[in-house]
Parts: structure tokens; C-alpha cells; sequence
């Protein structure tokens, strides 16, 4: 009986290892990898169109203008006068498509780089990863986060003249950036800045908090939230400002003792806060 026993563990084993090693070998030869690395010489190229499906997106300023990819799906890139498009696809390079290794962990990743940090127009739509902009000066943005997977977008030290912004699940996250002429819209998600400038803008949250710390003296914009707090502090202390506060069923508090009766100095740069369901704070 032990002897029955040791024979069929052993042959467990055996067949184990040969299952494994045939496996991997499979893996290996049809998980393939989807790797470009392109150049971009044309100079009159300064409006980029890029859409994501499942890939981390980073655009930023460089030494040149390049395109790099590695993940699994296909990426399509062209140019159409002075515009480049950068779209992932949902076909897969890998006829097969799928990753049961458990210590492979493929994380796709878009990285482009620009030579000059100034662009007329950029258009980013992605679904379920984060968007990185950085070191950029840009006219006119309209970032699309239109699914539910939650991707973020991060704009770091960066300036935008206009921006459109609309998310369901995606946080928008501003640092020591220049915000102008911003439309912003979540709907169960925040908005979070820090060490930044808004005028001339909207924030809108749906279901969702807006934080904002550290913020330019001269910021002056109109922010509301049905279902969540907004909350804003400066980065010194202000001397221009007027307070429009409207919590509907939530308190106004101005934790700023710079604030007399909702103003400070002339009142030129106005913050206009509403809220249905929610505080508001000035600190």
C-alpha cells in the first residue's frame, strides 16, 4: 500500500513539472509584447489625440518628441497635418490574448515625450488608467475619462488656458499648476488640487469632495457639490478676495481669520462655493 502511494505521488510530481514546464513554454512563445519606439521628426506637429484603452498614459516634456509603447494591444499612430494620433486598440498582438502566469504582471504603459513644452491642443481619453501631463504649457485640453474604471488624471507642474474635463469615477489631480478657463465635471469622483491657480473656471462634482490646498491668492472660480464637502486653503495669506458661500443643507466655515465678513481687500477675485449635501471651508 505505501509502496501504491509513493508510485502515484511520484507520478503526481512528474506529470506536474512537465505540465508546468510545457505551460510556461507556451506562455513564453505566445504572450507576446507589443513594443514601439518611434521618433517624430515633423516640427509642425503641436496638437496630440490620444486614446487609451487599458494603459498608463504619460506626456511630458523631453530632449525629443517620441512615442513608446510596451504592453499587448495594438497601437496605432498617425498624422494628419498638424496633428499626431496615438490610439490603443483592443486587438492584441497575442492571437491568444491571455496571461495565466501569475508571475508575469504585464502593466502597458504610453510615454510621450515633446521637445518644446508648448502645445496648441491635446484631446486624452482613457478608461481604466491613470493620465500623467507634466511640464507642459498648453492652449486647449479636453480630457474624456467617459467609463467606469476609474482612471486618474494627474496635471503637474503644467499650464492650461482651456480645459475641459469630464469624469464618472475618475479623480482629477492638480499640482503647482496653472488652471484657466476650466469646465471640470465628475460624477462620483473628487477634485483635488494643490499648490495651484484657478480663475475663470467651474468645478463641478456630482458625488465627490473638492479639496484644494495651498492654493494661489489669485485664485478666483465657482466650484459646486451635490453630495460631498469643498474645502480650500491658500498658500499665503489672501489680500483681494470675496467669499460666495451657499451650503444649502451643510455650514459655512471660514477658518481664515484674514476674512472679514466673507472679504478681504477690494473683493477682485471672487470664490463662489455651492453645496447641496455638504460643508464648505476656507482655511
Amino acid at each position: 500500500m505505501k509502496k501504491l502511494f509513493l508510485s502515484g505521488l511520484s507520478l503526481f510530481i512528474v506529470c506536474f513539472l512537465l505540465g508546468c514546464i510545457t505551460w510556461f513554454g507556451f506562455e513564453k512563445q505566445n504572450n507576446k509584447i507589443n513594443t514601439i519606439d518611434k521618433n517624430i521628426t515633423d516640427k509642425s506637429i503641436d496638437s496630440l489625440n490620444i486614446k487609451g484603452i487599458s494603459t498608463k498614459v504619460n506626456i511630458t516634456k523631453g530632449d525629443k518628441f517620441t512615442v513608446r509603447y510596451k504592453g499587448q494591444n495594438k497601437v496605432d499612430i498617425n498624422q494628419e497635418g498638424n496633428e499626431l494620433s496615438v490610439h490603443e486598440t483592443n486587438e492584441k498582438v497575442d492571437k491568444y490574448g491571455l496571461n495565466f502566469n501569475p508571475f508575469r504582471q504585464i502593466h502597458a504603459e504610453i510615454n510621450i515625450t515633446m521637445p518644446s513644452e508648448k502645445m496648441d491642443d491635446l484631446y486624452v481619453s482613457n478608461r481604466v488608467n491613470e493620465v500623467n501631463i507634466q511640464n507642459l504649457d498648453i492652449e486647449s485640453a479636453n480630457l474624456s475619462m467617459p467609463e467606469t474604471g476609474a482612471a486618474r488624471v494627474f496635471i503637474k507642474n503644467s499650464s492650461i488656458k482651456k480645459l475641459i474635463y469630464r469624469g464618472i469615477k475618475s479623480t482629477v489631480h492638480f499640482n503647482s499648476s496653472e488652471i484657466l478657463n476650466a469646465d471640470i465635471k465628475t460624477k462620483n469622483a473628487s477634485i483635488i488640487g494643490k499648490q495651484s491657480l484657478i480663475k475663470d473656471s467651474v468645478l463641478s462634482a456630482k458625488q465627490g469632495n473638492i479639496n484644494l490646498s495651498d492654493m494661489d491668492i489669485d485664485s478666483a472660480f465657482k466650484a459646486s457639490t451635490q453630495h460631498g464637502d469643498i474645502k480650500m486653503s491658500y498658500n499665503q495669506a489672501p489680500d483681494n478676495t470675496l467669499l460666495k458661500l451657499n451650503p444649502e443643507k451643510g455650514k459655512a466655515n471660514v477658518n481664515n481669520k484674514t476674512f472679514a465678513n466673507d472679504r478681504v481687500g477690494a473683493g477682485n477675485h471672487v470664490l463662489e462655493f455651492y453645496t447641496l449635501n455638504g460643508d464648505i471651508y476656507i482655511n
